[in-house]
């Protein structure tokens, strides 16, 4: 495994273990569906509240906090992948939050954990993709002159 492997591992560890101490069940790690994947799947101890959580790890703050790297992309499949969850497993009765947690330092000089409840919007990123598809071209095919519809 590559050294960045490692060390996105061993940030994963540290928020499965903050997540943890904070009284939550880690439900899943790395959950994966097609190529989509999820960090990290808690749910609260009244099993009322699901949480996706996206983590991004980093040695320092010197180019911005790492959840900053998280684009539009990224949440958008990341909202992607927590539907199929929800539906894989039942889950349509309970409350969602998607949260980051950002893990800052190394294993050797220690490490901070800012976490942020509620990151994002998902309205927001239902708007990002409604408007990312009214943008696409046209399906059909390529004839000289023109697409045929």
């Amino acid at each position: 495994m590559a050294r960045n492997n490692d060390f996105g591992k061993w940030g994963e560890d540290c928020a499965a273990r903050y997540m943890e101490e904070k009284g939550w069940y880690v439900r899943h790690r790395n959950w994966q569906k097609h190529h989509h994947e999820i960090d990290l799947v808690c749910i609260d101890q009244d099993s009322t509240l699901l949480l996706f959580i996206e983590v991004k790890t980093r040695a320092s703050e010197i180019w911005g906090a790492p959840d900053e790297s998280i684009d539009l992309e990224k949440k958008n499949n990341l909202i992607r992948a927590a539907r199929s969850y929800i539906f894989d497993f039942h889950l349509q009765h309970l409350e969602v939050r998607y949260d980051t947690i950002n893990v800052i330092g190394t294993p050797e000089m220690g490490y901070e954990i800012v976490h942020k409840e509620g990151a994002y919007n998902v309205e927001e990123q239902y708007e990002y993709y409604r408007e990312r598809k009214k943008h696409r071209p046209q399906k059909g095919k390529w004839k000289t002159g023109g697409w045929k519809r």
